[in-house]
């Protein structure tokens, strides 16, 4: 039996399914330890399938759609690099719609950051932000950054996003990320150029990081974002540690100790994935003895339009 062909063929089987939770998942991880205990065999499904039909609970539990690639091997990651190699098959085995040009991506987006120390020159805020971004990038976005509960100076403005023709917004548009290519010596070179923008005349390593941690910021198509995690993986330097995203939610973490600061300061940047089901949740940046910033993104909807109260929203200029 060939193991990877049968996990894929699992992932096939159940796309389009929610991801699982501990509390829906438990009844069947009960039925299978049960059936494990028994010492009774597990059979095979007629030929043609290869694939396994253990206990009557679990089989229930994947009817409904709940069992995904990690609940077959319960263990925590060992490493870093497998973190991110779980997180490249979690990035495909949920179906993703294929959005059109004309359509938006709307999301949340959460930022949280404040000082250690009483250093001055990390501002403290918390804020939430909703965001309608342009597929493409050829419509006006729309980015709502609502009221601070906790934060005085964390306060609501609602700006469209109106892409320059010359220089767009900064970073590619879902559209471009769509066209990068997926092969990895390919891609990482890409990410590398992007990641040069940032820390020129930096290693290879480095600078792909960089470009790594800039494109994975807001949505990335499934297929190139598991490509970018794969790549991730290789890359020296990366460690494993636990981390709660700007929301509070305990994540699995990878992490990579840079020394590009101001000054040569040590930081810690981090990606923050769920521990059940390897998500991206969002990342860290970490500066010991000055201040951390803690980032999370909500999985995208699609829209065709803004909402009605952005016509109400003044729009800047370009420049």
């Amino acid at each position: 039996m060939n193991d990877q062909t049968d996990l894929t063929d699992l992932r096939d089987l159940f796309a389009g399914k929610p991801y699982p939770t501990a509390d829906r998942l438990a009844p069947a991880r009960a039925a299978l330890l049960a059936e494990a205990r028994t010492k009774r065999r597990f059979r095979l499904r007629p030929a043609g399938l290869r694939r396994l039909a253990p206990a009557a609970g679990l089989v229930a539990a994947m009817a409904a759609g709940v069992i995904v690639v990690q609940t077959v091997n319960s263990s925590a990651p060992a490493s870093a690099a497998e973190v991110l190699r779980l997180a490249a098959e979690a990035a495909t085995a949920a179906p993703w719609p294929q959005p059109r040009d004309d359509q938006f991506l709307h999301y949340e987006r959460v930022a949280e950051s404040h000082s250690e120390k009483g250093v001055r020159n990390v501002v403290p805020r918390h804020n939430t932000g909703e965001v309608w971004e342009s597929v493409d990038g050829s419509r006006t976005g729309l980015h709502w950054h609502k009221p601070a509960k906790t934060v005085p100076r964390g306060g609501e403005y609602k700006e469209l996003l109106i892409r320059c023709p010359e220089r767009g917004l900064g970073r590619p548009t879902y559209a471009d990320l769509r066209e990068w290519p997926v092969d990895r010596e390919q891609l990482r070179r890409k990410l590398a150029e992007r990641g040069n923008e940032m820390v020129a005349g930096q290693d290879m390593a480095t600078r792909t990081w960089y470009g790594v941690r800039s494109v994975l910021g807001s949505p990335v198509p499934p297929r190139q974002q598991a490509a970018v995690f794969e790549i991730a993986a290789t890359l020296p330097g990366i460690e494993m540690e636990e981390l709660k995203d700007a929301t509070g939610k305990p994540g699995i973490a990878v992490t990579r100790v840079d020394n590009l600061g101001p000054g040569g300061t040590v930081s810690r940047e981090s990606l923050i994935f769920d521990k059940t089901s390897y998500v991206l949740l969002g990342g860290q940046d970490f500066v010991p003895g000055q201040g951390r910033e803690v980032w999370s993104v909500t999985r995208p909807q699609l829209t065709d339009a803004l909402p009605a109260w952005s016509k109400s929203v003044k729009r800047k200029d370009c420049a």
